[in-house]
């Protein structure tokens, strides 16, 4: 028989199974993380008619004589170039952008695929929708800290369903006490603070001024338990260049209430004089309260000699006016009609007034009062309370470093800008990084890494084998998995809400099939005129 028509059937058979790799190549065109494969020829055996020879004198040497014996198949490779990423809108989708895989698992077998299209089973557990492997990665703690130098495993959420609450362990105060603000004007803040149990508990500071530079603030808060607050009282004092200078916890026992010292007080006889004083006082209960009094020259009496009239009331509070004429017997005597006793709304204040003062310069009305001063000490120490529904006590500091005191019409606008607990929450919705990491977001608007997604890579991404499903399987060939992160170690960055498309290239494989028809066709033509030589030889016997 002639050699010929076996190497036409070995043609045919081979090109036959390219066109099967051509046509796989095509039937996966739309399938996600699909990866083509290109088929590839070699020449088989030859038979040597005549073998080479060497030179020898005068006659030079001759080639080998050979006739090949048909063709084989070379190799099936896998392109692992990139598909196309496609953006599907779906938090669980990934898509890798690299030569990483992600890692899945039955339970017994190791996997690796391109094709990210997973999702959340009610479980809480991370899988491949389309077979419900689970997606191995790294677990986060409580905490929500990820330890990616632990084996990675099946990925769960379940557990994380739930966010215990935080304790509250600081408060941070910002923005500004106005500096022409007068004295007792008044700024607060509120927020919510957290116990041992997620339980809210309101807190609220006043910041009053009491002096040049000078603002006391106090903490309340309704929920306590009675006599349980201490280190709720403070002084700030603030430098001549607006910044804040020192905070001091004032001691409530060392406050003397109701006690009203006017230093200084000088009335002129200039028309239309008027001039308002605030001053603060401390009730029984350690609140502050700010009383006003305005002093306005009535002109000269019928005895020639000045008169003046006060007010005194009291500032957001329910304590009545009282109002009076100031009568002036002269140097060196006290003011005459002046009240010693005022009764405002936490209490009783006692007023001591000065003696009489000539102005010697039609300058307006000063008076110069000053509660009773307290003791104050440096450092101080976190706010501290107690609630009775069976939490632990809270400790909680008050940053107030970052309060200013400049001018600002009088409107302060110091607040309380944060403060580090949270009640507990329930997941709400989760959603996954570039990193891989899966991102929670719970009821009371905190957020907590719950796993990250792990990536392997391996020397050689060739020596995979295909086991279905878009699934590869390690190799003698492939090399271990190498197993790490998005971004680190060659395994490619991660396309959160994409599917990378299949890479099969219609084009090449429309060329590759034309190529591939022509040499079956060929193939076919040897073994026809093969055929047609072989009748010819019979046909000499007749």
């Amino acid at each position: 028989m002639m050699r010929s028509l076996f190497a036409a059937m070995s043609g045919l058979k081979n090109h036959q199974t390219r066109m099967d790799v051509i046509g796989n190549n095509i039937a996966n065109v739309n399938t996600v993380g699909f990866k083509s494969s290109t088929v590839n020829f070699q020449d088989v055996l030859s038979q040597t008619l005549q073998a080479a020879s060497a030179a020898q004198g005068n006659r030079g040497g001759t080639n080998p004589m050979q006739v090949g014996l048909g063709m084989g198949l070379a190799s099936i490779s896998t392109d692992f170039t990139d598909g196309s990423p496609e953006a599907t809108g779906r938090l669980t989708d990934l898509a890798i952008s690299g030569s990483g895989f992600f890692m899945v698992s039955d339970g017994t077998n190791q996997l690796y695929t391109r094709a990210g299209n997973f999702d959340f089973d009610p479980n809480g557990n991370f899988i491949d929708i389309s077979t419900g492997y689970t997606v191995y990665g790294w677990q986060a703690n409580s905490s929500g800290i990820i330890n990616t130098n632990t084996p990675a495993t099946p990925i769960s959420i379940g557990a994380n369903i739930n966010m215990p609450g935080l304790t509250t362990t600081s408060m941070e105060f910002s923005e500004n006490l106005a500096a022409d603000a007068h004295i007792g004007s008044t700024v607060q803040g509120t927020i919510n603070v957290y116990d041992s149990l997620g339980v809210a508990h309101k807190v609220t500071t006043t910041f009053t001024k009491v002096g040049t530079n000078t603002w006391v603030y106090n903490n309340t808060v309704p929920d306590a338990t009675a006599g349980s607050i201490t280190n709720g009282i403070g002084e700030l004092t603030f430098d001549s260049t607006g910044a804040l200078q020192s905070k001091k916890i004032v001691d409530p026992a060392s406050i003397t209430s109701n006690t009203i010292n006017v230093s200084a007080l000088t009335l002129n006889n200039t028309a239309d004089s008027k001039d308002t004083q605030y001053v603060t006082v401390f009730d029984a209960n350690k609140n502050l309260h700010t009383l006003k009094i305005t002093f306005t020259y009535n002109g000269l009496d019928a005895n020639s000699k000045p008169n003046w009239s006060y007010t005194l009331t009291e500032e957001g509070g329910t304590g009545s006016p009282v109002s009076g004429t100031i009568g002036t017997a002269g140097p060196g005597v006290t003011y005459t009609g002046l009240p010693t006793t005022y009764d405002y709304s936490g209490g009783t204040a006692s007023i001591t007034w000065p003696a009489y003062t000539v102005s010697s310069a039609p300058t307006l009305l000063t008076a110069n009062a000053a509660y009773s001063p307290y003791t104050t000490q440096p450092n101080p120490p976190d706010l501290k309370f107690a609630t009775n529904n069976g939490a632990n006590p809270l400790a909680v500091g008050q940053d107030m470093s970052a309060l200013t005191q400049y001018g600002a019409d009088g409107k302060s606008t110091a607040w309380i800008k944060s403060q580090n607990g949270y009640p507990q929450g329930e997941l709400q919705k989760y959603s996954i990084n570039v990193d891989g990491i899966i991102l929670g977001t719970y009821s009371n608007n905190q957020s907590r890494s719950l796993g990250q997604v792990a990536l392997a890579n391996f020397a050689n991404p060739g020596g995979l084998t295909r086991t279905g499903s878009s699934f590869f399987m390690q190799s003698a060939n492939s090399g271990e998995a190498q197993i790490g992160t998005s971004g680190t170690g060659g395994r490619g960055s991660l396309l959160p809400g994409n599917l990378e498309m299949s890479n099969v290239d219609l084009a090449k494989e429309f060329s590759n099939m034309i190529v591939t028809q022509r040499g079956f066709q060929a193939n076919s033509k040897i073994i026809s005129t093969t055929d047609e030589m072989l009748q010819e030889l019979a046909n000499l016997k007749r």
